[in-house]
């Protein structure tokens, strides 16, 4: 109970969810969203309060019976349980209304204030009534027991009424029915009930269960729960069900390396005889919705604005959510190619504002929780292959007649005029080394070596293909929200992949060799003498929110500061793990600064986020305040130090491009 609460409340991916709850319209899904999420509180406040009861009427081995000093305690010990999950509903509707400026969406913001103080009274009246319930049934001549004359720690299970029974029997009941939704219908019966009420629901279940589990263990001297951990390690050799997905599809036999598309490139550049030949490449950070919803919306503002500028972007680096981002994009551009019209950051934003977090949840919390005791592989559990089913829907639901997300990745590129590379990077467990999908060959040929320790993804799956959704997934396996990929060919596994974030959260590195190569192409007698002309310029997209309030991380300036001041408490066990967590964003950051330093100040345009009302989420959903947050600091956001220090300056990238393709 109190890890939902936590989450709904102080995490911002759960308040993100607490907001969207109130920023729907009328007459669409969201309102059995709604529906369902009280639905679900006052289940989970019911629930709660009953079994807390009924475990502490039952007999248990070792555990005092009926004596009167328990008897204050387990009178109000369950009130309190249940009326404390409505409470901390109503807290979590209240707080998210505070995460709104005075000046932004008011109505919103008095939309929450109002359910919160709805569901400040429903904590009151359930209080109230379960408290003086006895009394009232007795007035109306029901046959109730006192508060005084209730038995605690005497009753057998055998003994407890149909209430009692009937309760569980709903609850379980309800878990199976959700279990075949979320197995059968999963992407439209997840989204109609929504993820806040598919956590109250789950939670529900487990009360019930979990508490009928505990009864039956503890009287018979079984570790039940310790026995369905033992269970859950002892298949877990055999139980793997989140193998990577491929197409019997063939790859393009041979792909072209970076060298031979680098000159495909240029090929199609203006036969000028004099100037600069500007050549784009990108870097897109991870995290989650919130990075590939912003990468998306700075390459559309782009190329709405440039209408030509995909024909000089040679490249789009990214992981995690920027692949996600990346990918719909190249995708998009690929429709436009094909003659489809309609404005690419308009498009993208309507596929990236939908709900793909509450597949996911649904999956997680049912059929994948199920499979982790089940003795063999269940594909249709994956909580991965939920996810990319929701990105491919999303993709039809938008894109009718269209399945390019589900189809491989190769296809946003059709040979017949340029189209920008993708470099979706990812990580091997096992190794710790990159694992990049690309439409260029990743491996060394003619004894260049282009990518350094990089292990090719499409020449590992050939001659099967990847979806262009698997390809995103694979560098967007997000922590726990998405488990390990399992690396399987011919039937035998080689390893596992993970989010690209866990090498380096920039994907810099990759534009970094991409830039190298570029370099030693130029310095090459024997290639076309215009390289000596391409000028190389790095769009670099990052999307955690920058607090310009905060003094410059540096060693000098550590004591006191927020983020990097000295850790004190148990400092020789916790410094080892808080150096793995911090070096991943070390490595990012030093790839970025590399790049920067390679291409110079001039040529490297930082489009970001500053930190305002919200702190944007990194979950698979996004309410539309934070959307609207974001369309408005990319339109003007220039973030700046207290003493006047750019982090980057939105608006001035614009400009730059702007002059830049006008001259």
């Amino acid at each position: 109970m109190f890890a939902v609460l936590v989450f709904l409340v102080a995490v911002p991916q759960g308040q993100d969810v607490v907001r969207a709850l109130a920023e729907r319209q009328s007459g669409s899904l969201d309102d059995w969203q709604r529906i369902f999420f009280f639905a679900g509180v006052l289940a989970w406040a019911i629930y709660a309060w009953y079994w807390a009861r009924v475990m502490l009427r039952l007999a248990f081995p070792g555990v005092p019976g009926n004596v009167p000093e328990l008897r204050r305690f387990r009178t109000w010990m369950p009130r309190i349980l249940g009326t404390l999950a409505t409470l901390g509903v109503a807290a979590a509707l209240y707080r998210a209304s505070l995460g709104y400026a005075e000046d932004e969406h008011a109505a919103v913001r008095e939309l929450l204030v109002d359910l919160a103080q709805w569901t400040l009274a429903g904590a009151a009246a359930f209080f109230v009534t379960v408290t003086y319930r006895r009394p009232v049934l007795r007035l109306v001549r029901l046959d109730v027991k006192a508060s005084g004359e209730e038995a605690y720690g005497s009753v057998e299970f055998r003994d407890l009424g149909w209430a009692t029974l009937g309760s569980l029997a709903a609850a379980l009941l309800v878990a199976v029915v959700l279990l075949g939704v979320f197995v059968f219908w999963l992407q439209e019966g997840a989204v109609r009930v929504g993820t806040a009420a598919i956590l109250l629901l789950a939670a529900t279940g487990w009360i019930a269960a979990g508490s009928t589990l505990d009864f039956i263990g503890m009287r018979k001297r079984i570790p039940v729960f310790l026995g369905l951990l033992a269970l859950a390690i002892v298949f877990s050799p055999w139980n793997d069900n989140h193998a990577v997905r491929t197409l019997e599809t063939a790859q393009p036999d041979p792909r072209d390396d970076l060298r031979d598309l680098l000159r495909a490139w240029l090929a199609r550049q203006p036969a000028k005889e004099r100037g600069a030949l500007p050549l784009y490449v990108l870097n897109a950070e991870g995290g989650g919705i919130r990075a590939a919803w912003w990468t998306a919306s700075v390459l559309g503002e782009i190329q709405g604005m440039l209408p030509g500028f995909d024909q000089q972007l040679f490249s789009l680096s990214a992981v995690s959510g920027g692949s996600l981002g990346a990918g719909v994009y190249a995708a998009l551009l690929a429709e436009q190619r094909a003659g489809r019209n309609f404005i690419l950051k308009q498009k993208a934003q309507a596929i990236l504002g939908e709900d793909f977090l509450s597949p996911v949840a649904a999956a997680m919390l049912y059929p994948d929780l199920l499979q982790r005791v089940l003795p063999l592989p269940v594909a249709r559990f994956d909580r991965a292959l939920a996810l990319e089913e929701a990105w491919e829907l999303a993709w039809r639901k938008h894109m009718p007649e269209s399945d390019r997300f589900a189809e491989p990745m190769d296809r946003v590129r059709d040979g017949k005029s340029w189209a920008p590379l993708l470099f979706l990077n990812a990580t091997w467990v096992e190794t710790g080394k990159r694992i990049v999908a690309s439409q260029a060959s990743i491996e060394p040929r003619d004894g260049s070596v282009d990518f350094v320790d990089t292990e090719d993804a499409q020449r590992f799956f050939a001659p099967r293909s990847l979806r262009l959704s698997t390809a995103v997934h694979m560098s967007a396996r997000f922590t726990y929200i998405s488990p390990a990929g399992t690396l399987k060919r011919s039937g035998e596994v080689h390893g596992h992949v993970v989010d690209g974030g866990y090498f380096e959260n920039s994907a810099a590195t990759t534009t970094l060799e991409i830039l190298k190569t570029i370099g030693a192409m130029a310095d090459d007698e024997s290639e076309d003498p215009r390289w000596k002309r391409v000028e190389p310029l790095v769009i670099h997209i990052s999307n955690e929110p920058v607090n310009p309030l905060l003094a410059p991380e540096t060693l000098a300036g550590a004591p006191g500061h927020p983020r990097i001041g000295p850790n004190a408490w148990m400092n020789e066990l916790l410094s080892p793990l808080w150096t793995l967590l911090n070096a991943r964003g070390a490595r990012g950051t030093y790839a970025r600064e590399t790049v920067r330093f390679h291409v110079g100040a001039e040529n490297f345009l930082h489009f970001g986020l500053c930190r305002e009302s919200t702190n944007v989420p990194l979950g698979w959903v996004l309410s539309s305040s934070t959307r609207r947050n974001m369309n408005s600091q990319l339109a003007g956001q220039r973030c700046e130090t207290r003493d006047a220090r750019v982090i980057f300056d939105n608006r001035d990238n614009l400009e730059r491009l702007r002059s830049r393709q006008g001259g």
